[in-house]
């Protein structure tokens, strides 16, 4: 169940009302996991230099084709061994001038739910 899954909210914060850190659970914390995982480059963190993806390191490369298919690529496979609660199902890169956004459906693994996430990468 995608209840099960909760911990600290990114972006890290203070919950205002309580003056903890800010939790999140569910489907909001498998998105918030998500972003996670495709905004943190790869050798960021000390204790797991592995998690992450190169995505970040794309954002002066040319808005092409090329880097649309790198971008994808980084993004299944990072969601893949970051991320097992989700199967995509479906990416598709959206390309504008200087922008480009990635619209990602998913459906999570343990019920049949399905998401939507539409991550600005520029």
């Amino acid at each position: 169940m995608s209840d099960d899954v909760q911990g600290a909210a990114f972006p890290f914060r203070i919950d205002a009302a309580t003056g903890r850190v800010a939790m999140a659970s569910g489907r909001d914390k498998i998105r918030q996991n998500v972003r996670l995982v495709l905004s943190t480059r790869i050798g960021e963190r000390p204790m797991l230099r592995d998690f992450g993806t190169r995505i970040p390191a794309l954002a002066h490369d040319p808005n092409d084709d090329v880097m649309a298919d790198l971008l994808q690529n980084q993004a299944r496979q990072a969601l893949l061994q970051w991320e097992p609660r989700i199967l995509v199902t479906a990416m598709q890169l959206e390309q504008q001038e200087g922008e480009a956004r990635l619209r990602l459906n998913y459906v999570h693994t343990t019920e049949p739910l399905a998401d939507l996430l539409l991550l600005p990468l520029s």
